[in-house]
């Protein structure tokens, strides 16, 4: 068995705790610079009334909604949100927090086997044939477990317009009280929305 030198050893935990103490300074001072534990995207807040297009969709961002202009602008998603960008820790939507993102591809040969796929994994709770003006399509619903009690709710539009297949998603927290009004908003944006 070592022999432990008491005076080396009081030495070492002194080394350890300046070092624990700088490590705590350091890690408020990020939390003084960065804020609050939050993410947040680059946002646009548009004038009332304001498009944006992106991957051949063009739609009405919704009033008190903003969106993302700089993954518009690299030919990515539309990505409208509720909440200014700012995202909870780890990227999560805030509690009140919901999102529409849309985006397009060629149209699969199957669309049933395709969203099979594509939700494969997930929990899903209806798979339906949909409509918002003179659109159509398949609208599945489904939940993400994050973890115990706390889900986030999906409801996926398939539509498909000219040899192209049109995904609407919109995102929320299971138990959201806004549910109805954020499901006729979905439906809103569909109806007006410019297909390619």
């Amino acid at each position: 068995m070592q022999r432990v030198n008491p005076g080396r050893a009081a030495k070492a935990g002194c080394k350890i705790k300046a070092m624990l103490e700088k490590s705590a300074r350091s890690v408020l001072a990020m939390a003084v610079i960065l804020g609050p534990a939050t993410v947040s995207l680059c946002q646009t807040r548009p004038a009332p009334g304001a498009w944006v297009e992106a991957r051949g969709v063009r739609i009405h961002v919704p009033l008190g909604w903003s969106y993302n202009d700089r993954l518009a602008a690299a030919s990515g998603p539309i990505s409208v949100n509720n909440f200014n960008g700012m995202y909870a820790s780890g990227g999560l939507l805030p509690p009140a927090g919901a999102e529409i993102e849309i985006t397009s591809l060629p149209a699969p040969p199957n669309l049933m086997e395709y969203i099979r796929k594509e939700l494969r994994g997930a929990k899903i709770d209806s798979l339906q044939e949909m409509a918002a003006g003179d659109k159509s399509g398949i609208r599945a619903t489904y939940f993400e477990e994050i973890s115990q009690g706390a889900s986030r709710k999906t409801v996926v539009s398939y539509i498909g317009h000219a040899g192209f297949l049109y995904k609407f998603y919109l995102s929320y927290w299971d138990g959201n009280r806004n549910e109805g009004a954020l499901a006729s908003l979905l439906d809103q944006v569909i109806k007006e929305a410019q297909l390619r």
